[in-house]
């Protein structure tokens, strides 16, 4: 067929709020939307907004504690959710411009059996968990004082 163009969508949104347990609901629906309208199944629909959900928590959870917001009182609590769809592909980032995890928390559950084995009290949620097992690609980079970008990609099938 040659140089046929590629015409299918391939949208990108970006939305930036003040973080909070108020925004979670909107935030999630957003994206869920966004999914149902580019053709994935409810399923998937329903993973990806477990996901975000997750994701968004934590950045409520642990990116503005409160001594950071006294020591940069100008920082605000901004949540950013990027969305991204090319090739059957959303690319969902959430950033936070909190106060970062150190090396130690840098390292993520993968294995629901690593989670039973550890110190449930230090970890205490499956996020992290459900989003390697939800989605087709997760990474999380984060610095202390910088904030943390959490990048979920779910392949539609």
């Amino acid at each position: 067929m040659g140089n046929v163009p590629d015409n299918r969508p391939s949208p990108h949104f970006e939305l930036k709020c003040r973080v909070d347990s108020t925004m979670l609901r909107p935030l999630r629906e957003f994206v869920s939307n966004v999914a149902r309208t580019l053709g994935f199944s409810e399923k998937q629909v329903g993973e990806i907004e477990i996901c975000v959900d997750e994701a968004c928590a934590n950045a409520i959870e642990h990116a503005y504690p409160k001594t950071f917001e006294r020591e940069f009182a100008n920082g605000g609590r901004d949540l950013c959710i990027e969305v991204q769809y090319k090739n059957d592909e959303l690319v969902v980032r959430v950033r936070d411009y909190g106060c970062g995890a150190s090396e130690e928390m840098k390292s993520r559950l993968r294995d629901l059996n690593d989670y039973l084995a550890s110190d449930q009290e230090r970890y205490r949620g499956l996020g992290l968990y459900l989003m390697h097992k939800f989605m087709d690609r997760v990474t999380v980079q984060s610095s202390p004082g910088q904030g943390t970008t959490v990048e979920m990609t779910k392949v539609r099938k």
